[in-house]
């Protein structure tokens, strides 16, 4: 079984009262069977953190406080350019130990004619699509575990698209059937601090979000760092970056 570590960015509001344009969420997955060789990698890891950025192991690795110098990241005194190079770190990082996929949903909402659309339903909604399609792939099954602050809306959602869930034909024809049978139990909320995987997922949303849209001081290439843990798939049709549904196109 995989488990599937959600974190998101930005926010869901609609219209001039919601703070940023885009709400992003990003998916970590790693299997059972190497949970705790990724978990170890990840300790150790930490470690090099705290050893060449001064950055605590207890410390939420939050992409905001990298940025911004906020939370623990402030107790290291670091420059920007060096809480970078911690972010590219771990990005790096992610694609070096071998055993995690991402993959991320970027909703777009000045694209978005409606404005009483509900941004959470389509991210989730695309979002667990791919992991219907990961899992059937991979011929196993995905449990998911979301940061706090959504899980009922999660677990309801996830319950009606195991129930029916059909998605267009890629090149015409009848819709396809694609319950999310292979999505088992309900939702586990994990506290971000309290869960390094769920923390890389939040650098990972970010990261996707500047990819699409670079900052002057955070570019489009930190997301590249990835590399090929990006899960291709999901955007193998539509195309645009790795690993990264962007809707509306």
């Amino acid at each position: 079984m995989y488990f599937a570590y959600f974190d998101e960015t930005g926010d869901t509001g609609m219209g001039d009262k919601s703070p940023s344009g885009t709400f992003a969420l990003s998916c970590l997955l790693v299997h059972d069977s190497n949970w705790l060789a990724a978990l170890d990698q990840t300790i150790a890891f930490r470690r090099y953190l705290k050893n060449n950025f001064r950055i605590s192991a207890r410390s939420e690795l939050k992409a905001h406080w990298l940025i911004h110098n906020k939370g623990g990241i402030r107790d290291a005194q670091l420059s920007y350019q060096a809480r970078m190079a911690a972010y590219r770190s771990a990005m790096r990082f992610q694609r070096k130990c071998g055993l995690f996929t991402s993959f991320t949903i970027l909703i777009d909402k000045n694209k978005i004619m409606k404005k009483n659309t509900d941004v959470r339903d389509y991210a989730w909604g695309y979002a667990i699509q791919r992991l219907e399609r990961f899992g059937t792939g991979k011929k196993d099954n995905v449990h998911v575990l979301p940061d706090e602050g959504h899980g009922e809306f999660i677990r309801r959602k996830i319950r009606a698209m195991r129930r029916f869930n059909t998605v267009p034909a890629a090149f015409g024809g009848a819709p396809l059937d694609r319950k999310a049978t292979n999505l088992v139990e309900d939702s586990s909320d994990r506290r971000s601090h309290e869960s390094y995987f769920t923390q890389f997922a939040d650098l990972n949303a970010y990261a996707a979000f500047r990819r699409v849209y670079p900052g002057a001081n955070f570019g489009a290439d930190i997301y590249e760092e990835l590399g090929d843990c990006r899960l291709k798939e999901v955007n193998a049709i539509n195309g645009g970056p790795v690993g990264l549904v962007v809707w509306p196109k």
